[in-house]
């Protein structure tokens, strides 16, 4: 039988005609559920009502960069929203509704992460942008609550969202002037607009770690070259308000080899326009609580940033149909870090990880490391495999 909580819902919809006793206790005004965190990215486990009122649970990326919910094409067929008005999942004891017109299929979904977890769905910033949300990741939760509900803990950071889109953004001020980022838990790792990154290089040279994404800033593996030609940095001090951020790593990325322009397709999203994001590898080092509503941002440091995440084997890899091959070979110093390797090749082993059915997570644990430490690769090149022994580059 479906909860008294679901059963309201259905009700309320039209899908059933119930008669709700008085005697039921009080909806609840707030539900947490645990999530995975993989790869820097977030992923929940809540329960979708189907049309008959049963629970289906599943596994959403969570992902206040995007506007709108997307569900797997199964998924979203199982669920039968086209009999109903509303697209409902309960997080934790808390029932969540959004227009199912608003809903998406798309051949991206599902995927797997770690230990082969399947992810059916993605829970945008349009949905969450209704509550106050809070993301603990020490404690790998994340509470949905109703405005008004939870007290501020932590330190204060207003931002501006677009109504529309639910995206959030902040003043992050670097070496005393202030730009907007957006703060995005669905990105891996920090990107800024390479521009705006080059300037502050020609006063701060020892910012540049290198060329071509590495590890878990290369998050897209996409065939653009954005990631290849992107400029890493490690930024000694960020404020955001009263808020200071230390040692924070980023890649900066210019236009596409199509020209077309990533950070001002992204800023398009936002309220006002951004030079990019503060992403997982900043965020995961707090409990953050986001009350859309009140459009403030709450952050109670967990624990100190890691200077030492992107100690990887330089290589920016493309993914293709589950498959992965090098798109750039990463530079640091005026020098190639991995010799032996062509852009082109693809890689089928990571010492003992073979590149079958793996997800990107696990790819940047294989190639991380203390510098100097060798990763051996078996790669393939025009129907021919070799081995190339890498050491792993601190960047």
């Amino acid at each position: 039988m479906p909860s008294r909580l679901t059963q309201r819902f259905l009700a309320s919809c039209g899908l059933w005609i119930l008669i709700v006793p008085s005697c039921h206790s009080e909806t609840p005004t707030s539900g947490t559920s645990p999530f995975i965190l993989d790869g820097n990215r977030i992923y929940a486990e809540v329960n979708f009502v189907r049309s008959n009122g049963t629970f289906r649970k599943a596994l959403v990326f969570v992902d206040p960069g995007s506007p709108s919910a997307v569900l797997s094409r199964e998924l979203l067929k199982e669920l039968d929203l086209g009999s109903q008005k509303m697209l409902a999942l309960e997080v934790g004891n808390l029932m969540v509704t959004t227009d199912s017109g608003e809903v998406t299929s798309d051949p991206w979904l599902p995927f797997l992460i770690s230990d082969h977890r399947t992810v059916e769905g993605l829970l945008p910033a349009g949905i969450l942008k209704k509550y106050q949300v809070v993301i603990d990741y020490a404690q790998r939760t994340l509470t949905l609550a109703e405005p008004g509900t939870l007290g501020p803990e932590g330190l204060s950071v207003p931002f501006q969202m677009n109504e529309k889109t639910g995206l959030i953004s902040v003043g992050m001020t670097i070496s005393g002037k202030t730009y907007r980022v957006t703060i995005d838990n669905g990105s891996a790792y920090t990107w800024l607009r390479k521009a705006t990154a080059q300037e502050w290089l020609t006063a701060h040279p020892d910012w540049e770690r290198g060329t071509g994404a590495v590890g878990p800033s290369n998050m897209r593996m996409a065939d653009d070259g954005i990631e290849a030609a992107g400029i890493l940095l490690r930024i000694p001090e960020v404020q955001l308000g009263p808020l200071r951020l230390r040692e924070v790593g980023a890649l900066a990325i210019g236009p596409s080899n199509k020209n077309w322009d990533f950070i001002d397709w992204y800023s398009q999203k936002n309220a006002v326009p951004v030079i990019g994001w503060l992403g997982g590898n900043v965020l995961r080092n707090f409990r953050i609580t986001i009350d859309y509503p009140k459009h403030v941002s709450y952050w109670l440091r967990q624990r100190e940033s890691d200077p030492h995440d992107l100690e990887q084997v330089g290589l920016t890899l493309e993914s293709k149909h589950g498959q992965y091959f090098v798109a750039g070979v990463a530079i640091q110093n005026g020098k190639t870090t991995v010799e032996g390797i062509e852009v082109g090749d693809q890689l089928l082993q990571i010492d003992a990880l073979r590149m079958n059915a793996v997800n990107r997570a696990a790819i940047y644990d294989a190639m991380h490391g203390k510098p100097g430490e060798v990763r051996n690769l078996l790669l393939e090149r025009n129907g021919k495999r070799f081995r190339v022994p890498a050491k792993v580059t601190a960047f």
